[in-house]
């Protein structure tokens, strides 16, 4: 075969096909590189990798690692434009079994590195429920604190609705307790012995929402397992179905759950028999509903049907008299559950009463949490509070242990940092937005420092 021969095979191939010397001079290309990464391919020929990748067209490179190796390599690599490419490089060999040639050739895998991502926070959010479902098994009866006038109000109204199947809608701040409302509210209800289904609305991709909420047939798309998946609605069925952060659907899947709490009825992704599912809807949101319809951000027709019976629970900076009781009843919980023995100051106390708590109940949890596994004296001081209030220990602060390298001392940094993030905005979006880091980088983030 010469040479035109061997251009115009290379050329009649849809794939991104790059072929270099030892030197990373590109001495031919196919034209599919050129939509890859959206240039004249033909214009890269003569030029090199090295230079290429300093331009910002693409890292990292396949020719150093296959020289190395000297053998094939596959790695990820991202391109001017953001997208990520499965790159494998091969080395072609002489008559002197040296490397005279690397070919590399890719796969745009940019939609499959967002659905990982997203599965991998999906992850994290249903680990965040089990526990909080291992934490609500810990409880006594008397877990729902209402010693103030606001949430004796509210406990009063949702024992009243609890036995109708009317859709209930739960208004509040980010940590307020919706999730443990609705959990009562199924508790007190017809249906307390089915199912009591979680969806965190906020935590599933939009592209996967579907999929998840009324389930798929086997191989219905790619990566779907050939054995199908029931979804969130029929797991539901003679229980209750709870739509958290229901302010954060899309339009498109408002539409999904419009027709849903209509019907109760829907078709999986890929099927063509119809499911009915026989639930109570209860949903919820730290939005402002009203003001989303009249922004054409959520549909009104939904805000009319769930909006049925409304119940807004109160942040805990309004509900002072809670508080107190509160801290007592989180800190027998963990005393128990880490076989501790804590007690609290009288002025570590008034510090937590004077908080303002813009993490409502879930910053309370986590900080009791925190300072029963943390410090190592029974009686729990104002100085260990105020040190993880601070993120400084005033003893032995980051910047005056000696004893710690560079890497340890960003690493604790950057988990404190975390925590404080996780505290304040709860899932991982809003810490992303927070942080100025990606969503895929927190949750790796978050797994790396087994921040809960």
């Amino acid at each position: 075969m010469n040479d035109e021969e061997y251009k115009v095979l290379l050329h009649s191939l849809k794939e991104d096909i790059l072929v270099t010397d030892t030197n990373g001079i590109i001495v031919n290309v196919s034209h599919g590189t050129g939509s890859v990464y959206n240039v004249n391919a033909e214009n890269w020929v003569g030029r090199s990798v090295y230079q290429l990748e300093k331009e910002g067209h693409f890292t990292p490179l396949a020719t150093p690692q296959v020289l190395e190796k000297k053998e094939r390599v596959t790695f990820v690599q991202t391109t001017s434009e953001g997208n990520k490419l499965l790159v494998t490089g091969l080395p072609v060999f002489d008559e002197n079994k040296d490397i005279a040639r690397v070919v590399s050739y890719s796969h745009d895998v940019t939609e499959l590195m967002e659905i990982k991502a997203g599965m991998e926070e999906l992850t994290s959010e249903i680990e965040r429920v089990r526990k909080e479902l291992d934490f609500l098994k810990d409880q006594s009866e008397g877990w729902f604190v209402a010693k103030s006038a606001a949430m004796k109000k509210v406990m009063a109204s949702a024992n009243q609705v609890a036995g109708f199947d009317v859709n209930i809608l739960l208004l509040g701040e980010s940590g307020v307790g919706k999730s443990e409302l609705a959990r009562m509210i199924h508790s007190k209800s017809g249906r307390s012995e089915g199912p009591f289904i979680e969806v965190n609305c906020g935590a599933i991709p939009d592209s996967l929402f579907e999929a998840e909420l009324f389930g798929y047939e086997g191989g219905a798309f790619t990566g779907a397992s050939k054995h199908g998946k029931k979804g969130f609605a029929e797991s539901a069925h003679n229980g209750t179905l709870f739509l958290d952060e229901i302010g954060e659907l899309s339009m498109a899947n408002q539409v999904k759950v419009l027709k849903l709490t209509q019907d109760k009825t829907f078709y999986p992704v890929g099927g063509r028999k119809e499911i009915h599912s026989d639930f109570r809807l209860v949903t919820a949101t730290n939005k402002k509903l009203k003001e989303a319809v009249l922004h054409n951000e959520f549909r009104e027709d939904l805000y009319f049907r769930l909006n049925v019976v409304p119940l807004t629970i109160p942040p805990l900076r309004e509900r002072k008299e809670d508080i107190l009781p509160l801290i007592y009843t989180f800190l027998n919980i963990f005393m128990k559950r880490y076989k501790l023995e804590k007690v609290f100051s009288s002025e570590a106390l008034h510090q937590l009463l004077a908080m303002e708590w813009k993490g409502n109940v879930r910053e309370l949890i986590n900080l009791i949490e925190r300072l029963v596994v943390t410090t190592l004296d029974k009686v729990i001081q104002s100085e260990h509070l105020s040190y993880l209030l601070d993120g400084e220990d005033q003893s032995d602060s980051y910047l005056n242990n000696k004893k710690e390298t560079l890497k340890e001392t960003l690493e604790k940094v950057e988990r404190e940092r975390l925590m404080e993030a996780k505290l304040t905005y709860g899932t991982t979006t809003k810490m992303a937005a927070a942080l100025g880091i990606s969503k895929p980088i927190v949750v790796r983030k978050l797994k790396k420092y087994n921040v809960d």
